[in-house]
């Protein structure tokens, strides 16, 4: 029998929402305190990039969630091997994005540009290699909620790929926003629905 403490450790549930909360609110930040900038247009890399003004702030933002990540990830038991090897490599690839920024905003980088790739695969990716099958795992984790978050997920990251390739578009800002934003949320509501299964493995354990 599953218990609780095989699907979850309580740093996880604190790390998982505060991910989303470093990751939205401080790319936020950063781009109302970035003269001229557009985040509809622009990408989020920008603003970590070697002349944005708030460059220093951005590339803590992108540490921090990073960290916040392999802390989930550690701790997130409920989620197959598989998966959280996927989600450890997607956390540092976040922090590789921060090691290799953009030189300016208007230029490039490959190493900037592998990690970013590499981190938005694995990110959409870990929920179908974590999946689980045993009826003692919640939803989210067997094969609907599984496949439904990559599917989801993978939908978004081809959207901002398709977008990115055409520059002539004018809105790969706002598409790389949403799907980074639906990455970093993605791992709370896993994250939340393995809680209450624990939470309902503890009160079964209690009543033996």
């Amino acid at each position: 029998m599953t218990t609780a403490r095989d699907l979850i450790g309580r740093p996880a549930l604190v790390s998982a929402y505060l991910t989303p909360v470093l990751f939205i609110g401080g790319t936020f930040v950063a781009g109302l305190a970035s003269p001229g900038y557009d985040p509809v247009r622009q990408t989020i890399s920008e603003l970590a990039a070697g002349d944005a003004p708030m460059r220093v702030f951005e590339t803590v933002v992108f540490v921090l969630t990073g960290l916040s990540h392999l802390v989930t990830v550690t701790f997130a038991r409920g989620i197959g091997i598989p998966g959280r090897v996927a989600y450890l490599g997607g956390a540092l690839a976040s922090l590789a994005v921060a090691v290799f920024p953009l030189p300016t905003m208007a230029g490039t980088s490959v190493a900037h540009r592998d990690a970013a790739i590499v981190g938005f695969v694995l990110l959409a990716a870990w929920p179908l290699l974590g999946m689980r099958f045993r009826r003692e795992f919640p939803w989210i984790v067997r094969p609907i909620g599984s496949i439904a978050g990559t599917v989801i997920l993978t939908a978004l990251c081809l959207w901002f790929l398709a977008v990115w390739s055409s520059p002539s578009l004018g809105y790969v800002g706002l598409v790389e926003r949403i799907a980074a934003d639906a990455e970093s949320i993605w791992p709370a509501v896993v994250v939340t629905a393995l809680f209450l299964r624990a939470r309902s493995c503890s009160l079964r354990e209690a009543a033996i």
